[in-house]
């Protein structure tokens, strides 16, 4: 079997805004191969930025488009094919956009590589330690604390048993955004899980303010607090900390996550499969982290492929505490697949069983949100 081309659709929402909502637009691969096999990946950063990269023709030869890398090549031997591209791109690549073009590809090998041999992608990946993951509500912080309180609510109401909320108004004032955590745990109770995103950096002082206020709140965890960059600021406030700090979104490749633990101090790292480097780099990462102690809690907040992607990474790995489950009304995120997938009531989701990711796009919302320059 070779790979015959490599596709790439962009969606994208009749309105995008500038807010913390990253799956406005997508990017969908579909990689081809001559049995007739194809499989599905994605990336959700900058879509026109990723095509580019992945049907560029070549420059040099540390310099190529990666559709050029890999047609003609054996789609089932992944991790080489990952390493090819590595290589071929070190120029222009090695972290960032080209990493997240990666991504979608990797995963859409993985998916192939599954319905190829007729299996689960996590039966490829060692077996299913689990069969079901415990997902947590994620959505953005709504502007008023009522409104907040009320999507927790309602979120707890279908079965949720952890809440992150993020964004939005959040940085601003500690003491404020204190109090409401305060009242959202109230509201929710001591049995629900809850974890905090502020999403930008607020510098070091203010992100202690945070640990402390969510600290009384209870919560699992304080994401985002600093710049991606202050290595040495989380390694500080890691150790000041009163509630574990959660980082990781924004890094690609096991070696920015080898810094966030060893000179950052991060006790949790959030790799997303959709800009890290796929399922073979998010692998790679896991083995960094376990040798360390370190848990790992994928960044999902995209649609149901990498919901999926992320749900087979999380049944082969030894500790799998939650799923991050994008909870906003968003048709990438609700009809993008023909089956969605949906948390239970008892607020876990299933590991697809299917071949492959287990998944199949909705043609029909393809075509209703696809991208075409004018």
């Amino acid at each position: 079997m070779r790979i015959t081309g490599v596709e790439t659709i962009i969606l994208r929402l009749p309105e995008v805004a500038p807010n913390g909502d990253g799956l406005q637009d997508v990017l969908i691969v579909k990689v081809h191969t001559d049995s007739g096999i194809v499989g599905i990946g994605e990336a959700h950063t900058m879509p026109l930025a990723l095509e580019a990269i992945i049907h560029a023709p070549v420059s040099q030869s540390a310099s190529q488009g990666l559709a050029a890398i890999i047609v003609g090549e054996d789609p089932l031997e992944v991790e080489r094919l990952w390493d090819l591209m590595w290589a071929r791109t070190a120029v222009l690549g090695r972290r960032g956009l080209a990493i997240h073009a990666m991504s979608a590809i990797d995963i859409a090998l993985w998916d192939i590589a599954g319905k190829a041999l007729g299996v689960p992608v996590h039966q490829l990946l060692g077996g299913a330690r689990r069969h079901s993951v415990t997902a947590y509500a994620s959505d953005l912080m709504a502007d008023d604390p009522d409104s907040l309180i009320e999507n927790a609510q309602r979120f707890v109401a279908r079965g949720f048993r952890a809440v992150k909320f993020g964004w939005g108004g959040l940085g601003a004032d500690p003491k404020r955004d204190g109090a409401v955590l305060d009242r959202l745990r109230g509201a929710v109770g001591d049995d629900v899980a809850l974890m905090l995103d502020l999403g930008n950096p607020v510098g070091y002082d203010t992100a202690l303010e945070y640990a402390h206020a969510g600290h009384a709140a209870g919560i699992a965890f304080l994401e985002e607090p600093l710049s991606a960059d202050d290595l040495d600021g989380y390694a500080r406030l890691v150790r000041a900390s009163p509630v574990p700090i959660a980082t990781g979104e924004k890094e690609t490749t096991r070696f920015s996550f080898i810094d966030l633990m060893d000179r950052g101090g991060l006790r949790i790292v959030q790799p997303d499969l959709a800009r890290a480097g796929g399922i073979t780099e998010a692998r790679r990462i896991w083995a960094a982290a376990e040798t360390r102690g370190v848990r790992v809690i994928p960044h999902s907040w995209a649609s149901d492929i990498l919901i999926a992607a992320t749900l087979h990474f999380l049944a082969s790995i030894r500790e799998a505490p939650y799923l991050e489950y994008n909870v906003m009304d968003n048709p990438l995120r609700k009809r993008l697949l023909s089956s969605p997938i949906s948390p239970g009531s008892d607020g876990t989701v299933a590991v697809p069983t299917a071949p492959g990711l287990g998944v199949e796009l909705d043609e029909e919302t393809v075509e209703r949100y696809r991208w075409r320059p004018a």
